[in-house]
């Protein structure tokens, strides 16, 4: 995609933000605020006054270009509601900075409104006794979910409304605490793809692999292609890369059926169950397949260098990461395809769900948690949350927003565009995620593991070291 073609495109995008109240699925917001939901909420037992001035705190983790599709929403909000400042703030890091700073504020009782989340950081909010449960808010008469928020129609031709509107993986993830209630919503979610050379696939004839036995037995037909290596004796060329140790780690047992961590302490005394050896079978299988030069891992690369990074520089022959990240897999020096990621098993498929959710915090004032979840109803409606999925490779987390003109035209408008390749791709993997179980310490689970998987492969540690280690900081950790 050319640049000029990528600036229509954004300011395409941008258009639509503003001119959604015309459209199904938007609010239908207008100075006279005949848009905006008023009356008594049984949510709050408050009167939500659309005339008296509120401010609502938003940390998340956009960068600049997210960041600026979501001032434009907050524009639009505003003339529904205009009595309602949205202060939003772009945390500096990422996700775990951003919880960091959260759980230091715990104490203060500096937190905001609301703000971007994963499921295991929020079982940490749980455990500070800090987060909202939002299941009042969801069905209420005043502030609940509508049918303009977002409308769509099952294969049974049923139609689909509020809650059930929501890809229902999505919506589920925030019910699966060790608390009952809704504690988190999704925004924007995101799963794996593999991005592959195109170019170089079509020129020798390769099919790319739908299963891992396939993927091993053409990693070894690229490796006998490419077999030069630099003066350090690494190759030059890799088949295969992972850009998340982790969740190369964690999809592998989800495939397999391996235990990894577990909600279940009454047949299991602990969280973590991943020293098995089913587990141990499976590093030292990864581990024969990287002596053979099959595959890098961003934890495995020199400086954890982004194997996107390597793909596009031609150094890796496919990528699997996330399609939050698709933009870092477009590259003018060759044609990129996209593909699901192998499966152990077709009939059985896994790919890993994730991406922001959203949670709110129970030390704001019943105005400010109305106000946050009318914002929320307003980023998340059918036509809101597919400007924001197709302008940054997330997904919309609404079916109804498969059913937009807006995705249709997206995603057959322009054939060389890796973002409408992905998008169209994602649609087709709703019944495939999983997600982990989540708990207090499930964090430092993902985290563990995530340097587990490289210090085995470039054999640091042996695979009982690796696992008897990471089994104890992540046991170690949580008693801290």
């Amino acid at each position: 995609m050319t640049n000029t073609t990528k600036k229509t495109l954004m300011i395409g995008i941008l258009a639509l933000v503003l001119a959604s109240c015309n459209e199904p699925g938007g609010e239908t917001p207008n100075s006279s605020n005949t848009g905006a939901d008023t009356g008594t909420s049984e949510a709050t037992g408050d009167p939500f006054d659309p005339n008296k001035p509120v401010e609502v705190t938003f940390w998340h983790t956009m960068g600049k270009q997210n960041q600026d599709i979501v001032k434009a929403m907050i524009t639009e909000f505003n003339h529904a509601y205009p009595n309602i400042t949205i202060k939003e703030t772009s945390a500096a890091g990422g996700y775990d900075d951003l919880q960091s700073l959260i759980l230091n504020n715990v104490a203060t009782g500096n937190l905001p409104t609301m703000a971007f989340c994963y499921p295991d950081h929020v079982a940490e909010y749980l455990d500070r006794n800090c987060v909202l449960d939002m299941s009042s808010y969801v069905d209420d008469p005043t502030y609940g979910f509508k049918e303009e928020d977002g409308k769509s129609t099952d294969e049974f031709g049923a139609v689909r409304v509020g809650v059930n509107d929501f890809v229902s993986s999505f919506w589920q993830e925030g019910k699966e605490y060790v608390k009952e209630g809704i504690y988190s919503v999704p925004f924007a979610k995101s799963t794996e793809a593999m991005f592959y050379n195109k170019t170089q696939f079509d020129a020798h004839g390769w099919t790319v692999p739908t299963t891992w036995d396939e993927m091993w037995e053409l990693a070894r037909e690229i490796r006998q292609a490419y077999p030069e290596k630099d003066e350090k004796g690494e190759y030059i060329t890799y088949p295969l890369g992972y850009d998340s140790d982790s969740n190369f780690f964690i999809t592998m047992c989800q495939q397999r059926g391996l235990d990894y961590t577990t909600n279940d302490l009454v047949n299991h005394d602990s969280h973590f169950i991943f020293n098995n050896k089913g587990v141990k079978d499976l590093l030292a299988e990864l581990k024969g397949y990287y002596d053979e030069g099959l595959f890098k891992t961003k934890g495995t690369s020199a400086n954890s260098t982004y194997t996107s990074t390597k793909f596009t520089a031609q150094e890796i022959m496919m990528s699997i990461g996330s399609t939050g990240g698709t933009t870092y897999n477009q590259t003018q020096n060759f044609e990129v395809g996209v593909a699901v990621p192998p499966s152990e098993d077709l009939n059985a498929p896994a790919v890993v769900s994730q991406g922001p959710s959203i949670c709110f915090f129970n030390r704001a004032t019943p105005a400010q948690r109305t106000a946050a979840w009318l914002f929320y109803k307003f980023i998340s409606n059918a036509t809101n949350s597919v400007i924001y999925g197709i302008s940054t490779g997330y997904q919309p987390v609404r079916y109804s927003s498969y059913e937009t003109e807006y995705y249709t035209d997206f995603i057959e408008g322009d054939a060389d565009n890796l973002l409408a390749k992905v998008a169209d791709l994602s649609s087709t993997m709703f019944d495939s995620y999983f997600t982990s179980p989540v708990f207090v310490g499930s964090a430092l689970a993902r985290d563990q593991v995530g340097k587990m998987l490289p210090s085995v492969l470039q054999g640091t540690k042996t695979v009982d070291k690796a696992i008897d280690d990471a089994m104890s900081n992540c046991i170690n950790g949580t008693r801290n």
